[in-house]
């Protein structure tokens, strides 16, 4: 899977936007694996996010790394969104479940305009950090799901950064053909190579932190759990990473989940 995966050539910096979820920690491996621990910037956002243990995971990933991280505090984020995005912390709603969100083009954990607001600050960090890509984990589902996670929005955001005349810096999303299991398989592999476990700090459940430390799974059926647990099924992941992972409920849930995912 590594090989599969086309990254630039470049003897610049790259920036990796991580939040601590799969997708960019799979990435952020990736990127220092093929481009080296030096050459590697990372920066994450505190937006309010109702889940902010995404960002302990985030520090830990780059901690064990030793990659450089900043973390940027976005506080009115939160105080516009909260009204209108289940996904802040003080939000009156609450994230509603995969079945819920189903056939919604605008799921409920969205925040107006929020990524716009990242690919400005992340560009103007990866220019002061001489940065040629900043790269961003975007993957199949992604991009069909909110419109400022699309490859339209990346090109749009890649048409104004070409406006600047003295140092030109252009988004990558390299996962953009890969689903959820192919970002798995990838891990296992990257895994192999680190010689530990890359997925041992990632945090993607919208519900938060909760007493048994796992993401919600079958129990809370948010969305991002349930398009990361068919993920880890269809990458043949064991029952026991699965139920170390999420809150499942019983084995027998887990059997009749994968029974409707293999069919």
């Amino acid at each position: 899977m590594i090989e599969k995966i086309k990254l630039p050539e470049t003897d610049g910096n790259v920036l990796v936007a991580l939040s601590g979820g799969l997708d960019s920690t799979v990435l952020l491996h990736l990127l220092v694996h093929r481009y080296g621990v030096d050459k590697v910037k990372t920066v994450s956002f505190d937006f309010g996010q109702r889940h902010d243990i995404e960002l302990e995971m985030a520090t830990k990933s780059v901690k064990r790394l030793n990659v450089g991280h900043e973390i940027i505090k976005l506080d009115y984020l939160a105080h516009i969104s909260k009204g209108t995005s289940s996904l802040i912390k003080d939000s009156i709603l609450s994230p509603k479940t995969y079945e819920e969100n189903a056939g919604d083009p605008q799921i409920d954990t969205y925040v107006p305009f929020r990524n716009l607001q990242f690919a400005a600050i992340e560009a103007a960090y990866a220019e002061a950090k001489d940065c040629r890509y900043i790269f961003q984990g975007l993957n199949c589902i992604d991009i069909y799901g909110y419109w400022d996670t699309s490859l339209e929005f990346v090109n749009a955001v890649n048409a104004v950064l070409k406006l600047n005349r003295h140092h030109y810096i252009e988004f990558k999303a390299p996962f953009t053909e890969l689903y959820k299991e192919d970002e798995l398989i990838l891990a296992k592999e990257l895994s192999k190579i680190y010689e530990f476990d890359i997925l041992q700090y990632t945090w993607s459940c919208y519900n938060g932190i909760n007493d048994t430390g796992k993401e919600c799974g079958l129990v809370g059926q948010c969305n991002t759990c349930i398009e990361k647990l068919t993920g880890y099924v269809k990458a043949r992941y064991s029952d026991e990473e699965i139920m170390d992972k999420f809150q499942i409920g019983s084995k027998t849930d887990l059997i009749e989940f994968r029974k409707s995912i293999e069919g």
